[in-house]
């Protein structure tokens, strides 16, 4: 029970936060307009001070490779996961888009208040963004190459080939 409490106290805020947002959206107080002002407030003055702060790390103090190792398994998980119901998907024009907005995270966003909240610092995030970022756009530059309007129309090598360049 106690596990069950700590993992409430660890994403309770954030989710709730998220539902808040929801219902300012609702209820007319929160349009398309803010929520881009927000978005843009937020990467251009929050995020670059919480990122300021991660640069203050010492690995040599927080390394852990098999925490890497793990946060570059779950990520590959997840592709495979948004790859295999993409293949559920009748329109297959937007299976790329959907697999690569499916397992890429804000792992700079939430992902350090998830280990904010968990650990009281966020110490941790720099190996999680090591383990999981670069995968992220590894990924998302192939599937997107791969699934592509334009690429679809073109024979299996050469859209495989295409992604490897």
């Amino acid at each position: 029970m106690d596990n069950l409490f700590f993992c409430l106290n660890a994403t309770g805020p954030i989710f709730l936060m998220m539902i808040l947002g929801l219902f300012f959206r609702h209820i007319g107080w929160m349009d398309e307009e803010f929520a881009s002002k927000m978005n843009k407030f937020v990467f251009k003055v929050p995020l670059p001070l919480l990122l300021g702060d991660l640069a203050t790390v010492d690995f040599s103090e927080v390394w852990n490779v098999k925490f890497v190792i793990f946060c570059f398994i779950v990520t590959l998980i997840c592709i495979i996961i948004s790859a295999g119901i993409s293949c559920l998907w009748k329109d297959k024009s937007i299976r790329g888009e959907f697999i690569q907005a499916s397992y890429r995270s804000s792992a700079a966003l939430l992902g350090i208040a998830f280990i904010q909240n968990i650990y009281g610092t966020a110490q941790m995030a720099p190996l999680m963004i090591i383990g999981s970022v670069p995968l992220y756009n590894i990924f998302a530059v192939i599937i997107l190459t791969l699934e592509s309007n334009s690429a679809q129309k073109q024979d299996t090598k050469l859209r495989i080939k295409t992604a490897c360049i």
